[in-house]
């Protein structure tokens, strides 16, 4: 039976796949997003159930203040002993310069559903962390070294580095060693170990997050090595002209009755050859010849399909997600930035509200709450009720990358007109123009953006039936890791509320709704 991929549609980067007795479970990065880290449960491959993010409360995870594609990277999941170990990165500085600061932390807990432990800091020499259980009982603390020195970009990718660790107490036992250096591709990084008929295999991601991404696997006989090189040096990378790209950071499961897959993450590209719903999670058939692993169809490219033995009723998504606010669909599929936001915003029947905080390029305090784009063509909507009395009280919606780059669709109010209205802002490496167009409203209407492929265009209705384009259609291309030299997350859907005079005006929400348009 045939499954398409990929598995988890839109920004579920860094895949980490395991098994545990007859569940599988994913864990993905969420970068800036709060809560950290992204779980996924399922008992055929196939149907995957969104579960609670563990990185929940700001004791689990601070990342207050930090730039945008920092925070959690690259989760690890692991199970030994009866208990969960997640190891993540987190990220404060990596856009600039030949730095990357940040921290590994491990968490743990009995139960995947928690509680989970209070963080425990292991080092900070490298990011993309894992832990890896050898059967003999111990445990080793892997990463990828990053040397500042060589100043920044590939140089500064100077190997794997392995760690005995206490597998009860989390304490580091014995030396550092630099068991990897990679291929002359480079970039070598997000390592995990895996064990099987007397080998260790070291899979890595190598070439870049870009389109020449791609992931090498080595083995040795000794967990500290020396590790040889598979015979194609890389099981998987990018081809010109398929519909899956930016392939790599794979992790490895034994599927069963499926035998092994590959995790790992891809990029669906638009018309203009933009990963626009950013990067995302797809499995692939694993085969063993001569004791390394090869993707069953014979090639080392993505696939648009996987292999599953047995036939699995498909249950197809509904197209259209109606969200109750107060739902844990909402709670999951909705994130906000760095922080948790509880206390400045309430849940009222089928309505949110929102406390005006700072602007849309803030990177410390935005009341805002965002989804992922999953599909190439959708649209996004929210009915806003709002009453503003000047110019620095504004709420509305955003597709966003990140804070230097988005559109925002408001009401607010215009201190020259005396009225109140709806604009459209534009902001583009932090340089903001508007669409000349402004319409006179009242205090509720609807909002709405669509995007097909790389076009968006924004609606409104005053009556709640009559949908009225606003302004131009712009292409959406600068929401694309493409587009930002650095970016990691993809395209977002939100709305939001600024008041940048008092931070207290209040917007409310309601009736909001993503659709899926692909086939339409």
């Amino acid at each position: 039976m045939k499954i398409k991929n990929p598995i988890l549609k839109g920004f579920h980067p860094d895949p980490c796949i395991i098994c545990v007795e007859d569940t599988f479970y994913i864990a993905t990065s969420t970068f800036e997003y709060f809560p950290g880290v992204n779980f996924y449960q399922s008992k055929d491959l196939v149907h995957w159930e969104q579960i609670d993010s563990p990185l929940n409360t700001e004791e689990l995870l601070d990342m207050r203040s930090q730039v945008a594609s920092s925070g959690v990277w690259a989760p690890d999941l692991t199970y030994a002993d009866g208990r969960f170990y997640l190891v993540y990165s987190n990220m404060s500085h990596v856009q600039s310069g030949p730095f990357k600061d940040g921290s590994n932390y491990i968490v743990t807990a009995s139960k995947i559903q928690g509680p989970w432990s209070f963080p425990h800091y292991f080092n900070s020499s490298g990011f993309d962390a894992s832990l890896f259980h050898d059967k003999n009982g111990k445990s080793y603390f892997v990463n990828m070294e990053w040397n500042f020195t060589k100043g920044g970009s590939k140089p500064s990718f100077t190997g794997i580095l392995l760690q005995e660790i206490d597998r009860r107490t989390l304490e580091k036992k014995g030396p550092v060693k630099r068991i990897f250096t990679g291929s002359e591709w480079g970039f070598t990084e997000g390592p995990h170990l895996y064990q099987k008929d007397g080998y260790y295999y070291l899979f890595c991601a190598e070439g870049g997050t870009g389109f020449r991404h791609a992931e090498i696997v080595a083995r040795s006989r000794q967990v500290e090595g020396p590790y040889e090189i598979h015979p194609n040096t890389h099981l998987l990378h990018s081809h010109e002209g398929l519909s899956l790209q930016r392939t790599g950071h794979a992790s490895l499961v034994d599927g069963k009755e499926n035998g092994w897959l590959i995790a790992y993450l891809c990029g669906r590209k638009n018309s203009s050859g933009k990963c626009i719903l950013g990067r995302e999670t797809a499995l692939q058939n694993i085969v063993w010849k001569d004791d390394w692993p090869y993707l069953a169809d014979g090639t080392d490219c993505a696939s648009e399909t996987f292999f599953l033995v047995k036939e699995t009723e498909i249950h197809p998504e509904n197209p259209l997600t109606q969200y109750a606010v107060a739902s844990e669909k909402f709670a999951r599929d909705f994130k906000t930035l760095r922080m948790p936001m509880d206390r400045f915003r309430k849940i009222e029947k089928d309505r949110i509200i929102l406390e005006g905080k700072e602007s849309l390029h803030s990177e410390y305090m935005q009341n805002a709450l965002f989804r992922p784009q999953t599909e190439l063509n959708c649209s996004f909507q929210v009915h806003l009720k709002y009453e503003p009395n000047g110019y620095q009280e504004w709420a509305g919606m955003t597709y966003r990358y990140q804070e230097s780059n988005f559109f925002a669709f408001y009401s607010t109010f215009d201190e020259q007109l005396q009225q109140k209205v709806l604009r459209l802002m534009i902001s583009e490496d932090y340089r903001v123009t508007y669409d000349p167009q402004v319409v006179f409203i009242g205090c509720e209407v609807d909002l709405k953006c669509r995007v097909r492929d790389n076009k968006v265009r924004f609606y409104y209705s005053t009556d709640g039936k009559n949908e009225i384009p606003f302004g131009e259609e712009y292409s959406n291309d600068f929401l694309t890791d493409d587009a930002i030299q650095g970016g990691f997350t993809g395209a977002h859907f939100g709305f939001f509320a600024c008041d940048l005079a008092f931070h207290r005006k209040e917007a409310e929400f309601s009736k909001i709704c993503y659709q899926n348009e692909d086939d339409i």
